[in-house]
């Protein structure tokens, strides 16, 4: 009987057959187990939910990720009226998310409300330097005039913010403008006509002031104009001089005031 023969009866034995079978099952049962099962459950165990971190400064976000095994990541800043500044505007992924361990946390962080840089308006016209800060979306807040020897008249002099200070969209300077050097005359100008701001520029300008107000109903002149001043133009009077007034007004305006 050949070898071969021999070896073919041997396995044909139920003795012998039946223990080859079961463990070549438990071999096959190990690795679905180890390269199927296992994975699964360990990706399951290592799964954590994304907290939100929105609204929180870029430190508590930090920490509370840090207690998660997780990274936060700044990817940008922004500018964002709704958020304060150093504050998480959004994050990616979303909060609810599941994600496994040491897993990067991208999120964009507020960098508060715009700012521009404040531009220098020092030795420019009124009108210039007005022009520019509302380009920048600044407002002109407060003027002051004064008599300077050193700027010409209707130069601004002065300006309440430094430039290149960082300023907030949509804040007001003041700014301080030259009447020109002090007159060594002292004359009247003529004011009739002008509107009643225009009017105390102007005066002042000249080294006098405004005295009384006096406002009456002027039908066909558009209200806070001057109609009368108390000393003709052209004279020359002292310094300080008050130059009383009359200013058309609206119909429901009865007050008389003194500035």
């Amino acid at each position: 009987m050949s070898t071969v023969s021999v070896i073919r009866r041997i396995l044909g034995w139920p003795i012998v057959r039946y223990p080859l079978i079961i463990f070549v099952g438990m071999i096959i049962l190990y690795f679905i187990f180890d390269i199927v099962i296992m994975p699964i459950y360990t990706r399951h165990g290592q799964a954590i939910e994304v907290p939100n971190v929105t609204e929180m400064t870029f430190e508590g976000a930090r920490t509370l990720l840090d207690q998660q095994d997780l990274k936060i990541v700044e990817k940008a800043k922004k500018f964002d009226i709704n958020f304060r500044s150093g504050t998480v505007i959004s994050q990616h992924p979303e909060p609810g998310s599941q994600v496994k361990k040491g897993r990067r946390i991208y999120v964009i962080v507020s960098k508060g409300e715009p700012t521009v840089e404040m531009p220098r308006v020092v030795g420019k016209s009124e009108k210039n330097a007005t022009f520019e800060l509302l380009q920048l979306g600044l407002k002109v807040r407060h003027v002051t005039y004064e008599f300077s020897s050193h700027f010409p008249a209707d130069v601004v002099f002065d300006q309440s913010v430094p430039d290149g200070d960082e300023i907030k969209v949509g804040d007001g300077v003041d700014l301080s403008v030259s009447y020109g050097q002090f007159p060594d005359r002292f004359v009247v100008p003529e004011v009739v006509g002008r509107s009643l701001k225009d009017a105390q520029k102007v005066i002042e300008q000249a080294g006098l002031t405004i005295g009384m107000v006096t406002y009456r109903m002027e039908p066909e002149l558009l209200p806070e104009t001057v109609v009368e001043q108390s000393i003709l133009a052209n004279s020359e009077v002292n310094q300080g001089e008050a130059l009383h007034l009359v200013v058309s007004k609206l119909p429901e305006n009865t007050e008389e005031t003194e500035q």
